[in-house]
Order: structure tokens, then sequence, then C-alpha cells
């Protein structure tokens, strides 16, 4: 049985939150732009900077990122969520702090609370029997 720790977790949703960032922005259907194409010279592209590859994410990183946000974070409350989904994003305690308005401390143990929460809920998922 694989064994879930809270320093997984948190690796986990750093991940995610990574690959959140990565997933190409939500367009409303049937989007299109109505400039018109702009036609360049051969002496313009020349001097024009190369685009950098975009960088994008793997189906592994993808299956993360549905793992965390379709089974870990819907069990936790509105403000856990909030604050997992922040502390994920790298955000210094001490905006979080004034966002909340509690002291880091407190902050802390909320933080630690809702990661044994996702914790226990992963146990229980890996223990239960699959039945046919």
């Amino acid at each position: 049985m694989a064994d879930i720790t809270i320093e997984k977790i948190k690796q986990d949703l750093e991940t995610a939150a990574y690959v959140d960032r990565l997933l190409p922005a939500v367009r409303a259907p049937k989007y299109r732009c109505c400039m018109p194409d702009i036609i360049y010279t051969p002496q313009e592209i020349v001097f024009m900077d190369k685009r950098s590859l975009k960088v994008r994410p793997n189906q592994e990183q993808i299956s993360l990122w549905e793992q965390v946000m379709l089974e870990w974070l819907p069990i936790l409350s509105v403000d856990e969520r909030w604050l997992v989904w922040k502390r994920a994003n790298r955000i210094p305690w001490k905006l979080l702090c004034r966002e909340f308005g509690v002291s880091r401390q407190i902050l802390a143990l909320r933080y630690e609370k809702a990661l044994i929460k996702i914790q226990y809920l992963s146990l229980i998922h890996i223990s239960e029997p699959t039945r046919p």
C-alpha cells in the first residue's frame, strides 16, 4: 500500500498550481480575431525576435492536476481551498494573514488541517477494495 505523506501532497499541489499556469486560457465559443493578417517582408522576418517555445504540461502532470482539482479540493471548505491553493502558488504567509485576518500560527494550523483532510481522503480511497 502506498503511503501518502503531507510532503507528497504539498509537492503535488505545487505541481498542480504550476500546470494550471501552463494550461491555455479558456476562450468563448466561436472566438475569432477580426484583425486582418499582417504580411511581413522577408527583411522584417529576419530582424524579428524568435518566438520562444511554449512549455506545455505532459499527460502525467495533467492527470495530477485533474486529481487535485476534482478529488482533493472539493472535499475542503471554501476558505481551506483558497488557503491551500494560494500556498501551492507560493503566496507569502504575510499576505495570507492580511487576507484571512488571522495570525500566521492559526493560518498554518488551518493549512495543516486541510492537508490532513486530503491525506485522510487519499488513504481511504487507496484502502477501499474495488468491487466488480
